[in-house]
């Protein structure tokens, strides 16, 4: 993976990298193998023309994971509120999938120090493998507030992401 550096924007240096994950409605299994690679282009498009830089991104039958640099200039809320719903529309036209890909409400998202990349980008690239063999990243996976905390059990650990 090859990334710039830093990036300048007028006199502020950032490397602000962000990891986010959604679901779709209700956590049906909306989004089709065979529908994947087009729908992982919509979501690179799209993350591109609202001023992010994609750097890993996957997707399993019901729920998206994105990694991406991000500048200060640009509000993490309505960034991903754009990416999701810049999405959904081209999918259910282009695509036109048997029932229409409808995202959940509300995502999960972290920010990431440079050296967690690679090991993210890991994760998202074998989601299918830790997805079968039920090795999840509780704090990778979560899509919800504090509703799924509530409902799952699950809390998010403290200083940050363990080796595996």
């Amino acid at each position: 993976m090859v990334l710039p550096r830093t990036i300048a924007m007028g006199h502020a240096f950032h490397q602000l990298y962000y990891h986010f994950a959604w679901a779709t409605h209700s956590r049906i299994a909306l989004i089709h193998r065979d529908h994947r690679a087009e729908l992982l282009k919509i979501i690179n498009e799209e993350t591109k023309k609202r001023g992010g830089w994609p750097i890993r991104h996957n997707a399993m039958p019901d729920h998206m994971h994105l990694l991406a640099r991000l500048p200060p200039t640009i509000k993490v809320s309505d960034f991903i509120g754009q990416v999701k719903g810049a999405t959904a529309h081209p999918v259910n036209e282009e695509i036109r999938p048997s029932v229409k890909l409808k995202w959940q409400e509300g995502y999960g998202v972290l920010t990431l120090r440079r050296d967690e990349l690679e090991k993210v980008s890991r994760y998202i690239d074998k989601q299918e493998t830790h997805h079968r063999l039920g090795k999840l990243s509780d704090l990778l996976e979560r899509t919800e507030g504090d509703e799924y905390q509530a409902k799952t059990g699950i809390t998010p650990p403290e200083g940050g992401l363990k080796e595996e």
